[in-house]
């Protein structure tokens, strides 16, 4: 069972399109979906990684609000995807929880230091 060379390439090109193009060709139409989608209130992760709620929205930037009174505005390819409601106000509860006070952290490096 020989294969012509040219029935090959066509198989791999065929292949390839299936493996790897169509599926990414799939994924930027969802993208351009998403952000023609968004609106004011709506909760976002960016591509850095940072989470907040949109204010304002235009034609190409959005302005995201990451922390009380902190605005960033971004273009809007920069917005990677779209959070459920409330998991930007989740995210900051449970972080201000995990931080420990500079009195307990100077305690605990005091701790550490009689200890040697």
């Amino acid at each position: 069972m020989n294969l012509p060379p040219e029935l090959f390439l066509i198989a791999m090109f065929v292949l390839m399109y299936f493996l790897l193009i169509r599926p990414q060709q799939k994924r930027a139409k969802d993208h351009k979906g998403l952000l023609k989608a968004l609106k004011k209130g709506d909760e976002v992760v960016t591509n850095g990684g940072v989470i907040g709620k949109i204010t304002a929205v235009d034609e190409s930037f959005a302005e995201v609000e990451i922390a009380s009174g902190v605005i960033v505005k971004l273009q809007k390819q920069g917005i990677n995807q779209k959070m459920p409601k409330g998991s930007a106000k989740s995210m900051t509860k449970s972080s201000s929880k995990a931080k420990a006070s500079p009195k307990a952290k100077a305690k605990a490096t005091e701790k550490k230091e009689t200890e040697k």
